[in-house]
């Protein structure tokens, strides 16, 4: 039996999960981001040669392939069925690497995942945190650090689960919806609760 706990942080792009992560890991807390293993993931040749043979058009060369990202994301957030090819190639690889990193730490652990619900990976979790968000705030935050322009946005908004539509009623659930110091509060407040359970 374990002696530590898995703390999954989700919630829809642009909801602040990737702020709360660092609050949490100014807390003193550790942390791991599913969006760096991935990236981690990305760099290594045998990922990329398995991209390349679905996606040949996004990855350049074979010796020393590199993925075009922006190719990429073009592609499958404008056909659902190639999302889904890609999510489920590269996701279980992810999840597997979190859970092995978890387990090398041994200690209270906050996760960032996005597509926690999208993937059914909340009962791989002691427990479920999740940032919620005003739509249009989710919407101004993404045009703010990306050059997505709103309707990209909304394709990947689309793609994930609606989060006013499914029941978060086991989970701790906090509103991101005043400034970053309130965010703070309610984040840390939170985490307080969820590592004395």
């Amino acid at each position: 039996m374990k002696n530590y706990k898995t703390i999954a942080v989700t919630g829809g792009i642009g909801s602040g999960k990737s702020i709360a992560l660092s609050i949490i890991a100014g807390a003193g807390y550790k942390t791991l981001s599913c969006d760096c293993i991935t990236a981690d993931l990305y760099n290594k040749r045998k990922i990329k040669l398995k991209l390349k043979k679905l996606f040949p058009t996004a990855v350049k060369g074979f010796f020393n392939p590199v993925i075009d990202k922006i190719e990429l994301s073009k592609i499958v957030f404008n056909d659902s069925e190639k999302l889904e090819l890609l999510t489920s190639t590269i996701t279980p690889l992810v999840m597997e690497e979190v859970l092995s990193r978890a387990k090398a730490l041994n200690q209270t652990v906050f996760v960032e995942v996005p597509l926690l619900f999208e993937r059914k990976y909340e009962n791989k979790f002691d427990n479920v945190l999740v940032i919620t968000r005003p739509l249009k705030d989710r919407i101004d935050s993404v045009k703010t650090r990306s050059n997505l322009t709103e309707e990209q946005i909304k394709a990947r908004i689309n793609a994930q689960v609606n989060y006013e539509q499914i029941d978060l009623s086991p989970y701790t659930v906090i509103m991101n919806d005043g400034d970053k110091t309130a965010l703070k509060e309610k984040v840390l407040d939170a985490v307080k609760k969820l590592t004395e359970e």
